[in-house]
């Protein structure tokens, strides 16, 4: 079931991402939602709401909450940022696993997602070999790499598409001994359209992976993927921007089955 916004936010990758950060705070100390609520004097479904991205706590509310639950001084300071950063449309930057764990939201509260990758094939496609090959390119040391590609292995099991998806793939990310394994992993995701765009419909400044995500309301967010990070722009005219850019992108692609890899 796809989660509704209460309210209009003008930046929901903080909502969201303040919204877990809640929920593990109350999680970390092993004290369940009902009586977390009583305790604070608030009601279990505003609770709820509140961890759940449904609803924006006051800033007062937040603070509260993370009084209670005694989270130590570098936490507060990181949660009480996002509470700031709610109302401002801007630039949102997260990493490490916060990163996946906040796409891993978006994915299940999208109503559709579209993605440009103009050199390498995204993670939900790779295959251990594919996967295994480019980190080799990024110097990863063999202990990190093994831990690397185990996590990654988890996050394609745990990211099944559930809403229509189109992915882009610039011709230069898909290579002649991937290809097959690109194609079987592509016809395992029923809600996947895949496409190709040709090098030579590549403009020169759109050398950046993103994927933007639709959610209820036609609400837009752009994801800037990076190999350590990811940053989440939320300002309309930003936004649609990289919508413009993946349109004109799509009238030049072709279904992925017509492709010859060279």
């Amino acid at each position: 079931m796809r989660t509704t916004m209460t309210k209009a936010i003008s930046n929901l990758p903080a909502l969201l991402a303040l919204s877990a950060s809640l929920r593990a705070a109350r999680t970390r100390r092993g004290m369940g939602l009902r009586r977390l609520a009583d305790k604070l004097g608030v009601q279990a479904q505003m609770l709820s709401l509140w961890e759940t991205g449904k609803r924006p706590p006051a800033l007062e509310e937040v603070a509260h909450i993370l009084g209670f639950l005694q989270v130590d001084a570098t936490e507060y300071d990181r949660v009480m940022q996002l509470r700031y950063r709610l109302d401002s449309p801007n630039l949102f930057e997260i990493s490490g696993a916060d990163s996946f764990a906040l796409q891993r939201i978006f994915e299940d509260i999208a109503v559709r997602v579209l993605e440009w990758a103009p050199h390498i094939i995204p993670e939900l496609l790779q295959t251990p070999d594919y996967t295994r090959a480019i980190l080799h390119g990024r110097a990863v040391l063999p202990d990190d790499l093994d831990q690397e590609l185990f996590a990654r292995q988890v996050r394609q099991l745990d990211r099944r598409p559930t809403c229509p998806q189109t992915i882009l793939l610039g011709e230069p990310a898909v290579q002649a001994d991937f290809g097959s394994q690109l194609n079987g992993a592509a016809a395992s995701h029923r809600h996947l359209n895949l496409k190709i765009v040709p090098a030579s419909a590549c403009e020169a400044g759109v050398i950046e992976p993103f994927r933007i995500y639709e959610t209820a309301g036609k609400v837009f967010t752009v994801a800037l993927l990076h190999f350590h990070n990811t940053v989440f722009v939320t300002e309309p005219d930003a936004v649609e921007r990289y919508r413009s850019t993946f349109r004109k992108l799509e009238l030049d692609a072709f279904e992925y089955q017509a492709f010859e890899p060279r």
